[in-house]
């Protein structure tokens, strides 16, 4: 049997975007920082790396093992990824911005011969993130002798919902609200001829929509105030986590102490502390809130870091 290859599983997860070749900016290869209103084509093949095209201009390899990354505008374009002997893969996608698209392609190394003229495989990503889109593709196998089919899909739970490719050999759903459950997409292929009765096959694949991990506000020093030079350099730290965590907000606690007379009062603290880190240390103002809360034995300080979404701290 002469060994022929077909490209036989498309998936596109949901989390950065696809661009027009004009606009391809680079790749994880070439270590180039994500500009702005661009998204990431991920791209991984398997056994080999094969070339990349993007509305008809190669930008690169795929990757194998791991997908290669290429930084493009928003829009819809043609990806191609051409294979052995010339077999390529093709497909229209359309690009949401800050999307990443993962283009998984697997191979079948032989050709199939059986009295059908279509042999039908369904694949999917196994699992993606609650809120990404999904696509479940259907290839034939059978290359010789294949005629037009029908594709009917049916997706579980009914409230997975389709976004393109009604009718098509792929469909892409939207996993938004659907987090904990496994997504159901079965095919049903027909020819409309006097094949049917023999060679009409269901088939399905499945992938489970995991819950997004949802992010929390973390407490990153807390200690005693003894003097402003010794909280200077505490501050400083601060300082480097907030720009190791350019989204990130700082919320610092202060509690006034009960020591006595030399106690240090918190309101002359919060000044002094919001004073250093603006204009000596240059941060922006609106990624730092100052809370005086309670009291203490020793004056002292909490210091939180707040992701996006985060809920602010709520400090014992």
């Amino acid at each position: 049997m002469n060994k022929r290859f077909q490209f036989v599983a498309l998936t596109i997860a949901f989390l950065f975007a696809i661009g027009s070749a004009s606009a391809v900016l680079g790749s994880s290869a070439t270590k180039i920082k994500r500009p702005k209103n661009t998204g990431i084509l991920s791209i991984k093949t398997s056994p080999d790396s094969y070339p990349v095209m993007i509305d008809g201009v190669q930008v690169g390899m795929s990757g194998v093992g791991t997908g290669a990354e290429f930084y493009v505008s928003p829009g819809t374009h043609k990806l191609e990824v051409t294979g052995p002997n010339g077999k390529s893969f093709a497909k229209d996608v359309d690009i949401v911005k800050d999307v990443r698209n993962c283009v998984c392609l697997k191979m079948i190394s032989d050709v199939i011969k059986r009295p059908c003229p279509y042999d039908i495989r369904v694949d999917a990503p196994s699992s993606v993130a609650e809120g990404d889109l999904v696509t479940f593709a259907a290839f034939n196998a059978v290359t010789e002798g294949s005629s037009a089919l029908n594709y009917v899909w049916r997706v579980t739970p009914e409230t997975a919902r389709i976004t393109s490719g009604i009718g098509t050999p792929s469909i892409t759903v939207d996993t938004s609200g659907l987090g904990g459950e496994t997504i159901t997409a079965a095919l049903e292929v027909s020819d409309g001829s006097n094949f049917d009765t023999t060679c009409r096959q269901n088939v399905a694949a499945k992938t489970q929509v995991e819950r997004p991990v949802k992010p929390e506000a973390f407490r990153f020093d807390s200690f005693e105030s003894r003097s402003f030079d010794d909280d200077k350099a505490r501050l400083d730290g601060l300082v480097i986590e907030l720009q190791n965590r350019p989204d990130s907000q700082a919320y610092i606690v202060l509690f006034q102490g009960t020591e006595g007379k030399r106690r240090m009062n918190i309101d002359v603290l919060a000044k002094r502390s919001l004073d250093y880190l603006v204009k000596t240390r240059g941060v922006d103002p609106r990624r730092i809130q100052i809370t005086k809360l309670g009291k203490r034995p020793r004056t002292g300080y909490e210091f939180w870091i707040v992701p996006p979404g985060a809920a602010p701290p709520l400090p014992q």
